[in-house]
Formats: structure tokens, sequence, C-alpha cells
């Protein structure tokens, strides 16, 4: 909407937007986002590899259905 909103006005010709500038700002901001993002995933497949006992104890199938059953619960019940 920003992006939309600085287009128009600068279509009406009520400010001047340095497109090159922006467009270098958010392609950095993006490739330090990705990289960081993928370093995360990296960082955890690590740790699920070096412990997988933690996963397979975790109950995670009864965790994920105490979480889930009321949350659909409650969205029938809201509509």
């Amino acid at each position: 909407m920003f992006v939309a909103a600085l287009a128009y006005l600068s279509y009406k010709g009520l400010t001047d937007v340095k497109w090159v500038a922006m467009e270098n700002a958010t392609r950095s901001a993006l490739t330090n986002v990705s990289g960081q993002v993928v370093h995360a995933l990296n960082n955890t497949a690590t740790q699920f590899a070096a412990h997988p006992s933690a996963v397979a104890t975790s109950g995670l199938p009864i965790e994920a259905a105490v979480g889930f059953v009321p949350g659909l619960l409650m969205g029938f019940w809201k509509g």
C-alpha cells in the first residue's frame, strides 16, 4: 500500500521518488532477510539432526491435537 501510494503521488507530481535508491534498499533488505532465514533453517536442521531422540519423544501428535482440536472447535463455534 505504501509503495502504491508513493507511485500515485509521484504520478500526480506531488512528490519525487528516487526509484533506483528505493529498489537498491529493498533488494539489500530482502537479501539480508533471506540470508538470515537460510541461516536459521540450517541451525534448526542441525539441531534436529544432532538430537533426533528429542524429536521422537516430544509427543508431537498429542501436543498438536491439544492445540489444534480446541482451536478447530472454537472456529466452528464462532462461525
